[in-house]
């Protein structure tokens, strides 16, 4: 054990000196190395106190660039805000300028527009040739270019010439259409809103208007005192004018309007089948008048005489005192009295037979008025489609644009109804006219046969009692 422990100790203190040997060497190495490091610092510190002055120029340059560029920049930036807001401006003031360039032009193509709508329809000639160029020249251009505005200008100068020209009236050569589609060339004179045309040709003068599908004004001719004041127009240095206030349509009205006849032929086939029925149930209804005049019926005064000598068998006396009525009554009250002696209901049988017979030529005729009357408007519908259907197969041909190539087919159209109606009406109220005095007529047949029943029934009773 003690062995152990002197061991234990040698080992201890043999360890302890080897461990001091060690910590001495280290020390020293560790001051060599803290002198060179020093040694190394000191180096360091001699360099940049060498470099640091250049360095610390360079770093005041480069600051002072900066200071420099970043005015620069500011500079810039209040330049770049400067343009930006004058670029906005400008902006602003460019669509100003298209807004009022498109209202000017949106204003010229109407003050355009109704320069022209308001020209007379003889001055298209004229003012079209000089209009017409200088609308086209905008439109290629551009409403917005120099060379519009100068078009524009030049428009607005000849609508003013107009204006100038208008006062007093003008005159310029021209054209004009006639009714038969000839182109005639002359002279055309135009105070206010009226035109008038002086042709070349012999007896061409009068109002020009508007014709539909035409390029040039229509000729309206003047004729007469009128016509040889317009022909003489101009010549003697002094002339007069006539003036329609209508400007030209009271004339074109009353050439449209035409006389009866011609009205009638509009109708065509349809129309004059219509008149003839008319013309036919008319002079029906002047027979009827006749034959209502002829076969008048009155009760006679002296009926109660009449029956009491048929009672009494007093035959002859009977038909005698008949012979006054009418012949229609005389008839009936002659049977009568030939069966007073007899059955009373054969004799109101007899009686009513010539009633019955006579009836038929009372009525004859009337049903012609009755299917006339009712016929009539329903041909005038015939006529009517008839018309639209010629109407129709003009549009189809011609097109809409020309209204006188559809006339015919309207005329005929409207025409045809009007007939219908005209022959339909009178011809219903004569009709039932007619037929009032016929039912009047054996009203009365029936009520003198009844009352002669009445007193040859009433002189049975007595004598039965």
């Amino acid at each position: 054990m003690i062995r152990r422990v002197v061991y234990v100790v040698f080992v201890l203190a043999f360890g302890a000196n080897a461990q001091e040997r060690d910590i001495a060497a280290l020390a020293d190495s560790m001051e060599a190395r803290i002198e060179a490091s020093l040694q190394k610092y000191r180096d360091l510190q001699e360099t940049i106190a060498a470099d640091k002055v250049p360095i610390v120029q360079q770093i005041n340059d480069y600051e002072n660039k900066t200071i420099e560029m970043r005015a620069r920049i500011r500079a810039m930036r209040s330049t770049e805000d400067s343009a930006r807001e004058e670029l906005r401006s400008r902006q602003s003031l460019a669509r100003d300028l298209r807004t009022q360039n498109d209202y000017v032009s949106g204003l010229f193509a109407q003050y355009l527009n109704t320069f022209e709508g308001r020209l007379h329809i003889s001055e298209d000639q004229r003012f079209e040739v000089k209009l017409t160029p200088l609308r086209e020249a905008i439109e290629i251009s551009g409403p917005g270019s120099e060379v519009a505005r100068v078009k524009r200008t030049e428009a607005v100068e000849v609508c003013l010439d107009r204006l100038d020209v208008l006062v007093g009236g003008y005159e310029f050569e021209g054209k004009a259409i006639d009714a038969n589609g000839e182109i005639l060339s002359g002279r055309v004179f135009v105070y206010g809103p009226a035109a008038y045309f002086q042709g070349e040709k012999e007896g061409a003068v009068g109002f020009l208007n508007y014709r539909p599908g035409a390029l040039e004004p229509e000729l309206v001719r003047l004729d007469g005192v009128f016509g040889k004041a317009l022909q003489e127009y101009g010549g003697n240095g002094q002339s007069a004018l006539p003036l329609d206030a209508s400007l030209g349509k009271a004339i074109s009205l009353e050439k449209a309007s035409g006389n009866w006849r011609e009205h009638l032929e509009k109708g065509g086939p349809v129309g004059y089948t219509i008149l003839g029925m008319g013309v036919l149930a008319l002079l029906l209804a002047l027979v009827k008048l006749a034959d209502f005049k002829a076969l008048n019926v009155t009760i006679p005064a002296n009926l109660a005489s009449i029956a009491t000598a048929a009672y009494l068998g007093e035959t002859d006396k009977a038909k005698a005192e008949a012979a006054s009525a009418k012949p229609w009554m005389r008839s009936m009250l002659s049977e009568g009295a030939d069966h007073a002696n007899g059955d009373r209901e054969l004799m109101e049988d007899h009686m009513v037979s010539v009633i019955l017979h006579r009836k038929p030529q009372l009525e004859r005729f009337l049903p012609w008025l009755s299917v006339t009357a009712a016929a009539t408007p329903l041909m005038g519908l015939l006529g009517t489609v008839v018309g639209m259907i010629k109407t129709f197969t003009l549009i189809t041909i011609f097109g809409s644009g020309d209204p006188k190539a559809l006339s015919s087919g309207i005329s005929e159209a409207l025409v045809t109804t009007e007939l219908g109606l005209v022959v339909a009406i009178p011809t219903l109220i004569i009709h039932g006219a007619l037929l009032r005095l016929a039912k009047r007529r054996i009203s009365a047949m029936e009520l003198t046969a009844t009352e002669f029943s009445k007193v040859v029934n009433k002189l049975n009773s007595k004598e039965t009692k």
